[in-house]
């Protein structure tokens, strides 16, 4: 069963949490060290990390930072009116979504739920896609090409599925950020451009980023028209 790792220091939101997705057939674990945050999840190695932006010791974002020097586990993001979340700070950390306290339950279960099944259910048939001799791991989420090999977090999988699956075709932002957060008016069009040029900026190793383009006002395209 997928195990969702609490990174939650209110003891009584922690508990509200776990119950709730409990209830909902998730089973979900609260974190007690909150200044060995990285050793738990290498301990647990949870499906989903559900992270608080301030937390004892080290905010949210360094911890983000710091899972995903090691780790592709999606994590999203809790915060509350109070703490203005930072968009681009957590995109740059690596978070792949995010959720506003105080949250109805079932809105979270539909994302976490939502998340995991993007994350880790594919067609095995199609566990590898390939353009001009890169190959896109669906299965171990990696990029492959020739003796590279590029770990990708699960934004940087999904942006890179959907433009293998339709090389040579322009993909639109619509498609992306739909593919992304389940919708386009989650967060502004900044947010998909930072995903973008982290990914790129991984890649550059391959060169796969110079097959990257960008069509002004109609979206992306691997390859050319």
């Amino acid at each position: 069963m997928d195990t969702i790792l609490i990174v939650e220091d209110d003891d009584i939101v922690a508990e509200l949490i776990e119950d709730g997705l409990s209830k909902r057939g998730l089973q979900a674990k609260t974190i007690k060290d909150f200044e060995n945050i990285t050793i738990t999840v290498h301990l647990e190695k949870p499906s989903l990390i559900l992270m608080d932006i301030y937390l004892p010791y080290r905010d949210g974002y360094y911890w983000t930072r710091k899972i995903r020097e090691f780790s592709t586990t999606p994590i999203i993001f809790l915060s509350s009116a109070e703490e203005k979340l930072n968009t681009v700070a957590a995109l740059n950390a690596g978070a792949d979504d995010f959720i506003s306290k105080p949250f109805d339950f079932e809105m979270l279960s539909v994302k976490v739920k939502s998340l995991l099944r993007r994350t880790y259910e594919f067609d095995q048939i199609e566990s590898n896609l390939h353009f001009e001799g890169y190959t896109l791991n669906l299965v171990n989420s990696q990029l492959e090409f020739e003796s590279q090999t590029i770990i990708l977090t699960n934004h940087e999988l999904v942006i890179l599925r959907a433009l293998f699956e339709n090389a040579g075709h322009i993909v639109s932002k619509h498609t992306l950020m739909t593919a992304l957060w389940n919708n386009d008016d989650f967060v502004d069009e900044n947010a998909l451009q930072v995903n973008l040029a982290r990914l790129r900026k991984k890649i550059h190793v391959t060169c796969l980023d110079q097959f990257i383009k960008t069509r002004r006002g109609q979206g992306y395209i691997l390859g050319d028209i």
